[in-house]
Parts: structure tokens; sequence; C-alpha cells
């Protein structure tokens, strides 16, 4: 992104890196950092000061972009008994810290199936890393993975893997955004080319958004978005990561407030509808 906005404007954008989303989204809230990226859902939470974020609202930043549609899912192996998310009840499954995202990952996928923690066996992980290594070596049943990543092909082509499947219902969706706000569902098919996928298969995605400090100037937001919209071409073939992004659906609505300066060019692009 960086890289894209440098070479498609004036701007010189130039990566900072931090160690999580909880550490950076203050620092754009203060405007020390004029921009940052996150998943919708963190970023939600941050803003209201609920959730994952609880007690620590963030109300000065502004939604520039949004960006690729982000995969995530359950995996088990592919022998296993498990064939539904109803099927996890009374099987080990990694739990993490309370209000850690894997934290809300696991209510908001056991939730739509009538499921909570203590429908099922928890093996204490601290982190994702810790987590993974616990389904290689079968200490738990299932694990939250990004669908397609390198680690799943890794396992798939170990032992071989399957990704469970969720109801996409109405009731579903209410209980998966209770935890993941702005969350939805997406059905995969056998000819995705994704290991783990030989059927139809319905899996959790949620955004990545561009966010701005409510401070930076509307000019200077106006030319970010205008050159991530001009290089959209470069930005897909930046690797996996980026697959789904459209420039059309840049200014999609998610609940939060967008910066005037984005709001002014995607009006101009005609893809505002807000």
């Amino acid at each position: 992104m960086a890289a894209a906005v440098s070479e498609a404007s004036p701007l010189q954008l130039r990566p900072q890196e931090l160690a999580n989303t909880a550490d950076y989204i203050p620092l754009v809230n203060s405007g020390e950092i004029e921009f940052g990226i996150a998943n919708v859902v963190q970023y939600s939470y941050a803003v209201s000061g609920t959730g994952m974020s609880e007690g620590r609202p963030n109300p000065n930043t502004r939604m520039a972009a949004t960006l690729m549609p982000f995969r995530v899912s359950y995996i088990v192996r592919r022998d296993s008994d498990i064939n539904s998310l109803a099927d996890l009840a009374g099987k080990r499954v990694p739990s993490f810290s309370e209000g850690a995202l894997g934290d809300f990952v696991n209510k908001a996928f056991l939730g739509t199936a009538g499921l909570t923690m203590a429908d099922v066996e928890e093996v204490p992980v601290p982190n994702f890393p810790r987590m993974w290594a616990s389904f290689a070596e079968g200490s738990s049943d299932v694990a939250i993975f990004v669908v397609g990543a390198a680690n799943s092909r890794e396992f798939d082509a170990t032992f071989g893997i399957r990704y469970l499947s969720f109801e996409d219902t109405p009731e579903a969706l209410v209980a998966l955004n209770e935890f993941l706000p702005q969350a939805y569902f997406a059905e995969l098919t056998a000819d995705s080319g994704i290991p783990g996928v030989t059927e139809p298969t319905n899996i959790n995605v949620f955004d990545y958004v561009f966010f701005a400090s409510a401070e930076v100037s509307d000019d200077m937001v106006y030319t970010a978005v205008k050159a991530l919209w001009e290089k959209e071409t470069d930005l897909l073939a930046g690797g996996p990561f980026w697959g789904g992004f459209e420039k059309e659906r840049m200014g999609l609505a998610n609940g939060n407030e967008y910066h005037p300066g984005a709001i002014r060019f995607y009006q101009e692009m005609g893809v505002w509808n807000q």
C-alpha cells in the first residue's frame, strides 16, 4: 500500500512496524500516525470502545477505504468425525484469554451453531502460532485458519484438512455478528483451488480497512484513496492477501464514519451511496 500510494501521488507513505492493532489504532486516534490498517472487527470495537477495546474508545479516527475481504474459518483433520460446527460439542477447542481476538472468533463461530465455550473442552493457548502447533500435534481437534494460507496448505499436504461449513441463515449471521460485527458468510466451491474445500463450503469473512486520523487534511486523504483506486491492478498483483480487492467497494458502508476527503473522492467516482 505504501508503495502504491507513494508511486501514484505526491504523498510518501512509510510503513511503521508495531506489535499489533491495539498498539497503533490509538496512535492514529491521537494524530501521531496519519494512517492505519486493521480488520473491520477490531477497528469497529476500537472506535466505539467496546468489545476488544472495552473502555478505550478511539473517536478521532475515520474510515478512508474498505480494502480486501479477509477469510477466516475453522479447519479439522480430513479424517475427523467432526462434520459440522454443531459436532464441536464436547471436542477439544483452543481457547484464548478473555477479550483476545481469538476469544471473540471462537465465541462467534460456536455461536452460529448454538454453542458456547462451556459446550467444548478448552485447550488454552497463548496465541495463534501455539494454536496451530496444538492442532498439528493433535492436542486440539479444530483450529482457526486464514483460508488458503501457507500453513493450512502445509497441513493439508502432511495429514489432510477440511474446512467446516457455516449454516448461512439469518440466525447464524446474528450470532456471528454478536462478536464479529460486520462479518459475513461467503461460499467457496470445490473448484476454488483451496486445499480442504472439496464441496460447497460457507466460510466467515470480514474486510480489512484503511483508516485515518480525523486530523489528517481532506486533501491528503483524498490523494491517498485516489492513489489506491488508480493502483488496483498493482495491488491485486501484490499477492494472495489482496484477493477480492475491488476499487468500487472502497467506499462500502460498514457502520463507521468516513473521512470527508474520502467521501469527496468516492462521490466524484460515482460510488458513494451512503
